[in-house]
């Protein structure tokens, strides 16, 4: 296999909550990772991978959700893939930044 093309995509998550941004795609083998880059205000942040869309063998396609809170999140997969939806989690007067790269596989 080697890789085709990258994707690169950056978001900033401000507050106390999460943010999320869904990249939405014609089926394609890839990796997809989060790095989150910066931040400002004290306690824990983290970014990662929150859910994806799975193309099976038979093309239909199952949703993978790392369901709960931001622990559950992925910081990285490898899969065909339609749909991914990469998030950062701030508390009260936080932000963060995160950068997030999709590597796609022929």
């Amino acid at each position: 296999m080697s890789v085709t093309r990258i994707d690169w995509h950056h978001f900033t998550g401000f507050g106390n909550g999460y943010t999320t941004i869904q990249v939405n795609l014609p089926a394609a083998t890839l990796t997809a990772q989060t790095l989150l880059y910066g931040t400002d205000g004290g306690g824990a942040k983290i970014a990662g991978i929150k859910r994806y869309r799975r193309e099976l063998s038979n093309g239909t396609h199952q949703e993978v959700d790392f369901a709960g809170d931001w622990g559950a999140w992925r910081p990285s997969i490898f899969d065909r893939v339609s749909s991914v939806t990469f998030a950062v989690a701030t508390g009260s007067d936080q932000e963060a930044w995160v950068l997030a790269r999709m590597d796609f596989f022929e």
